[in-house]
């Protein structure tokens, strides 16, 4: 299954979400946004004594298909896309099997979500396919219980499906980050963790739907 993490937004923690879903999933990431946040990570990961994550860094759409087509057809993979619209990101997109927007619950995410709705409709149009985005309520606070607000603008686009999902804003994500670490590799069980496996747990139901 390819897993995209995509919006045409930035800031909206599309790298953090595609690092600790990668560690605790155990699967290679192709990460696609030119800061590389990702492969540095991995460095990071590799001077604190860790093994290496699989973090691939193609930078055209020919070099993306060529390991798209390596590919193991049972082989699970993230891909990381910018926060920024072009050619790469949109094949990305297209060849997804699930796509995952993370999106803050604010009023001025609209915005960023309209124009990425915009990216959506205008790649289902030119390959005569629906595709749908799961919008995920992500880096949300850990009070927060009325997502209506989301939920609402979320309804207003053909192209988008609400996640049951929800990753707070926790610490944890980005101390083990910082260390090059996802919160699964923790030794002990943390709200982060149980959250992001209930994720998880919605990636796989739907991988099967």
């Amino acid at each position: 299954m390819i897993i995209t993490i995509a919006h045409s937004k930035g800031g909206v923690g599309k790298s953090l979400l595609a690092w600790h879903l990668s560690v605790a999933m155990n699967v290679p990431i192709i990460d696609l946004d030119f800061q590389r946040t990702l492969v540095y990570i991995d460095q990071l990961r590799q001077l604190n004594g860790l093994s290496a994550r699989t973090i691939l860094h193609p930078q055209s759409t020919e070099e993306f298909m060529d390991v798209f087509k390596a590919l193991d057809e049972t082989q699970d993979i993230i891909i990381d896309v910018g926060g920024f619209d072009s050619d790469l990101n949109r094949m990305a997109i297209y060849l997804s099997d699930m796509i995952i927007t993370p999106a803050v619950d604010r009023a001025t995410e609209i915005a960023g979500l309209h124009k990425f709705h915009d990216v959506i409709q205008q790649i289902s149009e030119s390959t005569e396919t629906d595709l749908k985005a799961n919008i995920l309520l992500n880096d949300v606070s850990p009070s927060a219980r009325d997502f209506s607000l989301m939920e609402g603008m979320v309804a207003q686009f053909p192209h988008f499906k609400m996640m049951k999902s929800v990753v707070s804003h926790r610490a944890d994500f980005y101390k083990t980050m910082n260390e090059g670490k996802g919160v699964s590799e923790l030794p002990s069980s943390t709200k982060a963790l149980d959250e992001l496996n209930t994720l998880i747990a919605e990636i796989r139901k739907g991988s099967e739907e």
